[in-house]
C-alpha cells in the first residue's frame, strides 16, 4: 500500500515537472520583437550611398549605358529636394538605361539589407525630368515615366531578374504612373502622370507572414522606353525607411 501511495505521488510530481517544462518551452518559441530598423538616405553623393550598402543595377533589355547617378547626369538636371552637401544631392536614371529605340527599361536602386515587417514605410520624394518644347510655348513632356517600389520578401540577395522579370523583388508595394500618362502643361496635366515637381510618396510593406531580412528597391521601369519611345528620366531624393517598430 505504501508503494502504491509513493508511486501515485511520484506520477503527480513528474506530471507537474513535464507541464512546467512545456510551459517554459512555449515561451522560448516566442520570437523577439524586431528592433527599430529606421534610417534615411539623402543621396548627397552616389559614392557615399554605395558605401552605405546601396546597389545600382541596370537590367534593361537591351541594356544601355545609363545608370543611377548623381544629379541624373552632368550637369545635374535640376536642384535637389534636399541636400546637405556641396553637390546636387539627389539620384536619377533616364532613357539611356536601354540602348534600344523602344526596349524594356528596368534600372534598379536597391537598399541595404533590412528586416522587413508589415507596417514598415518607405517615404521618398521624386519628380520627372520635364523638358520644354521649344516650338510650343509653355508645352512640355516627360515621355511617360514610371517608377515602382518593390521588396525582396525572400532573402537579402540582389536577384532583380532581367527585363520584365523581377527576380526575388516580385512584390510591388507602390507603382507610380503604371498607365504611362504623359505630362503636358501645368494647367491641363493629367493628375495621374509622373509629377513634374518634387512630390512626396509613401509605400507601406504588407502581406508578410513574419518579419524577414530582405531589401526594398526603386525600379525605373518603362515598357517601350528608349530614345525613340517612352521615358525621359526620374529623380529620387530624401528616402526614409520608417520601421514599424519605431511607431
Amino acid at each position: 500500500m505504501r508503494k502504491l501511495r509513493f508511486s501515485f505521488l511520484a506520477v503527480i510530481a513528474i506530471s507537474i515537472i513535464v507541464l512546467q517544462s512545456c510551459k517554459d518551452d512555449s515561451s522560448l518559441l516566442t520570437k523577439p520583437a524586431v528592433s527599430d530598423q529606421s534610417f534615411s538616405e539623402e543621396f548627397d553623393t552616389a559614392r557615399a550611398a554605395l558605401n552605405r550598402g546601396w546597389h545600382f543595377i541596370n537590367k534593361s533589355q537591351p541594356i544601355g549605358p545609363g545608370v543611377w547617378q548623381q544629379g541624373g547626369g552632368i550637369p545635374p538636371w535640376f536642384q535637389a529636394y534636399s541636400s546637405h552637401g556641396s553637390y546636387v544631392g539627389f539620384i536619377g536614371a533616364d532613357y539611356t538605361s536601354t540602348s534600344a529605340g523602344q526596349g524594356v527599361i528596368s534600372n534598379w536602386l536597391v537598399s541595404p539589407p533590412v528586416v522587413l515587417q508589415n507596417g514598415d514605410k518607405i517615404i521618398f520624394y521624386t519628380k520627372a525630368l520635364v523638358t520644354e518644347n521649344p516650338f510650343v510655348t509653355g508645352d512640355s513632356t516627360d515621355w511617360a515615366n514610371r517608377l515602382q517600389v518593390a521588396i525582396n520578401r525572400y532573402n537579402d540577395g540582389l536577384n532583380v531578374g532581367s527585363g520584365l522579370d523581377m527576380g526575388d523583388f516580385s512584390t510591388v508595394i507602390l507603382d507610380i504612373n503604371p498607365f504611362y500618362n504623359e505630362y503636358h502643361t501645368a494647367s491641363v496635366s493629367s493628375p495621374y502622370a509622373y509629377p513634374a515637381k518634387w512630390t512626396r510618396f509613401e509605400a507601406v510593406v504588407y502581406g508578410l507572414t513574419q518579419p524577414v531580412k530582405g531589401r526594398f528597391a526603386f525600379r525605373y521601369f518603362v515598357e517601350g522606353g528608349g530614345n525613340n519611345g517612352r521615358a525621359n528620366g526620374v529623380a529620387v531624393d530624401k528616402v526614409s525607411f520608417v520601421s514599424a517598430s519605431h511607431h
